[in-house]
């Protein structure tokens, strides 16, 4: 009377994943991690910390902000951010940032 055994929930959950097509929103959401990441690094500290890359199309890096000061911060870094994204392979020319007061400043990775 051996009953089966349950697959690995691990297994089901990457199976369900694959079949839904959340795949490729997945590792989009994966990339705009990475390239967050590698841009805030260029920042100073507290600077990258009030900050986030919240979409990047062939053009332009719309980052988020908590405040209008930060905003300002950040616009002044815009050139070195535009200039590290091309030299990872972003055809990047121009930065948006947006006010978003439910910003969360998050810790370094």
């Amino acid at each position: 009377m051996g009953a089966d055994k349950p697959s690995k929930p691990e297994q089901s959950a990457l199976s369900a994943i694959e079949s839904s097509g959340l795949t490729a929103l997945i590792e989009r959401a994966q990339t705009l991690d990475s390239l967050d990441c590698s841009l805030r690094r260029r920042l100073p500290k507290a600077l990258a910390k009030q900050c986030r890359l919240a979409n990047q199309s062939p053009d332009k890096l719309v980052f988020q902000v908590s405040n209008p000061v930060w905003k300002n911060k950040l616009r002044l870094h815009s050139q070195e951010l535009l200039q590290h994204a091309n030299a990872l392979g972003l055809l990047a020319q121009e930065i948006v940032i947006k006010i978003d007061p439910d910003f969360k400043p998050r810790d370094e990775k």
